[in-house]
């Protein structure tokens, strides 16, 4: 995975495009370019990632808050 390439990718990403994972667990694709599999549950994602034909342990998954919802460093979230 390219990360400068994969970062850049990542923050060209529509924000009006992720309003529709909020709440979700996102996994990106290696080049951060796409989103290739998303689940409200985070033990759920690995099985949608292989679904979709990707090893989960090659591609990063995210959580993208609720649009009212601050996530802390340590992954808690307060509304």
């Amino acid at each position: 995975m390219n990360t400068e390439q994969f970062a850049r990718n990542r923050a060209n990403f529509s924000a009006h495009e992720l309003e529709k994972y909020a709440g979700k667990y996102v996994a990106w694709s290696p080049d951060g370019s796409a989103i290739v599999a998303s689940d409200e549950d985070e033990r759920r994602i690995d099985a949608r990632i292989k679904a979709a034909g990707y090893d989960p342990s090659a591609l990063l998954v995210s959580f993208i808050p609720q649009e009212d919802e601050v996530v802390l460093g340590g992954g808690g979230i307060v509304e």
